[in-house]
């Protein structure tokens, strides 16, 4: 997390205004920040205005091979996913097929519970805030096959699930918990959680992303993908091995939206120019202007949030990075 901040410090202090004037420059100054932490393969994309104005592809997909990173190259967004994830989360608000401040029990019809708060609903305004008290590193770590049910009933009675705080009541981030949004994309929509976040969100804005790389168009573009050490740890036929559920099945389909969305650095930056214009996007209106002002705001005395959460909803509030505005992002 340190070398993201860092690495997002050095680009917000380029100057805007000379990626017309010297390309080259620009191109040797993120190439030096790439270079410095050690990157294998990345993207840079830079949007103003409405518009793209730069991009630069620096590294590797793959190393051995030389397979350079390209236009096409499709990036595992870890938990960028969940912002992405999020846009479409939202829409499901607007229609009034998910509410932020239900009792997620209501959606998924047993009581789910913190066994040392029975009386306090979890809602998906604190899975958004990470506020919601349910632990990744219980279950959600260690039986990966696990149901909502088994994992987070108040029936299971599974202590290690939760931690000891009252949802609500503090911050901590959660995989499992942000996770659960894919579950309710089902449970609202009725659909495969990647069906329904690409009929809503990608197709209309003509974005090929997925939460596996099987189903993307040109699947054997996604990077190999690479530990710290610079060794390969997960290989791009492992990834491509990898079957995808295409069934509805939202008591085993929370862990996608957590971290496993696959896309293109002009998409993901296109994605977030729907956040950043309003909800609108080369004239379709993914979001209206309301709902994005509410997910970068803090939620802290919203409905069931007591304490303060770094993040609105799903988006991350940066407010000591620069000293004249606050930096949005996850």
């Amino acid at each position: 997390m340190k070398r993201v901040l860092c690495f997002l410090l050095a680009l917000l202090l380029l100057p805007l205004a000379a990626l017309a004037e010297e390309p080259n420059e620009i191109d040797a100054a993120f190439d030096k920040i790439f270079s410095r932490y050690e990157t294998t393969g990345g993207v840079v994309v830079v949007a103003r205005d409405g518009e793209i104005v730069y991009q630069r592809n620096y590294g590797y997909a793959h190393k051995k091979s030389g397979e350079p990173v390209t236009d096409e190259t499709y990036f595992r967004i870890a938990s960028v996913s969940k912002l992405v994830s999020a846009i479409h989360v939202m829409q499901l608000v607007e229609q009034g097929l998910l509410d932020l401040d239900a009792d997620i029990s209501d959606y998924f019809g047993y009581p789910i519970r913190n066994l040392k708060y029975p009386d306090t609903p979890i809602t998906l305004r604190q899975l958004m805030t990470h506020t919601s008290s349910i632990d990744s590193s219980g279950g959600y770590a260690n039986a990966p096959g696990a149901s909502v049910k088994e994992l987070l009933s108040q029936e299971a009675r599974r202590k290690k699930n939760y931690l000891t705080h009252q949802p609500g009541s503090k911050y901590a981030y959660s995989n499992f918990g942000a996770g659960l949004m894919g579950s309710l994309m089902e449970i609202a929509t009725g659909k495969n959680l990647n069906d329904s976040i690409t009929e809503s969100l990608y197709a209309p804005l003509g974005i090929d992303a997925a939460y596996a790389p099987v189903l993307l168009k040109k699947p054997e573009k996604i990077t190999y993908q690479y530990s710290e050490d610079g060794k390969v740890a997960t290989s791009r036929e492992a990834l491509l091995a990898r079957e995808w559920d295409p069934l509805v099945d939202p008591e085993h389909h929370y862990r996608s939206v957590a971290g496993r969305v696959f896309i293109r650095g002009y998409d993901l930056c296109r994605l977030g120019m729907v956040l950043c214009e309003g909800g609108t996007l080369d004239g379709q209106t993914l979001l209206a202007p309301e709902t994005i002002a509410a997910m970068q705001e803090y939620q802290k005395g919203k409905p069931g949030v007591t304490g303060h959460s770094p993040y609105g909803l799903c988006v991350y509030l940066e407010s000591k990075l620069l000293k004249d505005r606050t930096v949005y992002g996850l």
